[in-house]
């Protein structure tokens, strides 16, 4: 079952956990089957954008070398796909084994957020943002990974592909069976927002005050931008602009940007005033946002929310970087992809999701 809520609501319980929302019951409505991708406009005329995100305060690696063509890897004989639908496509390369399953206790709440850069213009629509947020309420914790927009991984049923281009293909149901084939994480509920979405609320909260963990000097919507170490006051547009440029950093300088605006934005709105003004901010941005968790889900979340508003070390934060991928060209397209480090990878989820 899926519905609408208020941006609010699942942005934050799904970057960070589900905040105080009481207040909302009665407003919310009934959950109703999910149609499709969202289509909404794109205020910025790029090929594709980053709403917002990720996770993490640490300095992240340098970005990898110079991408090369490299000959594409021969077919396996078998069908390492197992019970997943094969592959409709050729790959251009062999298409790997399924991860391992991490196993879950059922109160475990494992959300996708998917940030779409949709346009009303039709064509489909790429998932430029995408992290995992999962919510354990009896050890108290919330763990946020994030993966790259370019992520080269088996989409079941399709063939390897770019992992952001899952959701225009096969919407959130395709996502989840993509991150439970390549990472072992099975996924319970997705959250779908925009870029003038994000770009209201974060005006709506009266802007957010964002931690900055490094330099950024760059370009977005004809305004030249500079951020150094500190706190800075972003509005919408600035957010928006501050988790998208690219031109002089990476996609993996942009995981650690998104992850510090989505913190701002769950400190903003779990403030007296944002909470306070929760009814006001349904009724302007139910429109705006896309999700399948039903009000009681997130009602029974509050305690958790409460306890990480009271001590963020319970937030967990990883994402797969430098380490854990490697640039590369597609041979047949010249795409530029990162090849996953599956053994990095399973070593940061074991990491992340202890046994």
């Amino acid at each position: 079952m899926s519905g609408r809520t208020s941006p609010y609501l699942a942005l934050l319980g799904l970057a960070v956990t589900v905040v105080s929302c009481t207040s909302l019951a009665g407003l919310l409505p009934s959950a109703g089957p999910f149609s499709g991708p969202l289509i909404t406009p794109n205020p910025f005329a790029t090929a594709t954008g980053t709403p917002f995100g990720p996770l993490a305060r640490t300095a992240l690696p340098p970005p990898t070398g110079t991408a090369t063509i490299t000959p594409p890897a021969t077919p396996t004989s078998e069908n390492p796909w197992g019970n997943y639908p094969g592959p409709v496509e050729p790959s251009a390369i062999e298409i790997p084994r399924e991860m391992p399953v991490i196993p879950f206790s059922e109160r475990v709440v494992n959300v996708v957020l998917l940030g779409s850069d949709a346009r009303p213009t039709g064509g489909g629509h790429r998932t430029d943002t995408m992290m995992i947020v999962s919510m354990d309420p009896d050890l108290g914790t919330v763990t946020l990974i994030s993966i790259p927009r370019d992520l080269y991984v088996y989409i079941p049923g399709w063939r390897v592909d770019r992992i952001n281009v899952a959701d225009g293909r096969g919407g959130p149901a395709l996502v989840g069976q993509t991150i439970l084939y390549n990472f072992g994480i099975r996924i319970d509920r997705f959250v779908r927002v925009n870029f003038s979405g994000f770009e209201t609320l974060v005006d709506s909260l009266g802007g957010i005050d964002v931690q900055v963990t490094g330099y950024l000097s760059d370009e977005c919507g004809n305004v030249n931008w500079a951020f150094s170490p500190g706190v800075h006051h972003m509005d919408g547009f600035a957010a928006l602009c501050y988790v998208r440029m690219r031109k002089h950093s990476s996609d993996f300088d942009r995981l650690r940007r998104q992850q510090e605006v989505v913190e701002a934005i769950f400190a903003k709105g779990a403030s007296l005033d944002g909470l306070a003004r929760l009814p006001e901010l349904y009724a302007s941005f139910h429109q705006l946002v896309e999700t399948d968790m039903p009000l009681d889900q997130m009602l029974a979340l509050v305690p958790l929310a409460s306890t990480v508003l009271a001590d963020s070390s319970r937030i967990h934060r990883y994402l797969v970087d430098t380490t854990m991928a490697t640039g590369w060209l597609v041979p047949y397209s010249g795409a530029s992809v990162q090849l996953p480090n599956r053994d990095a990878i399973l070593q940061m989820l074991e990491t992340a999701f202890p046994r």
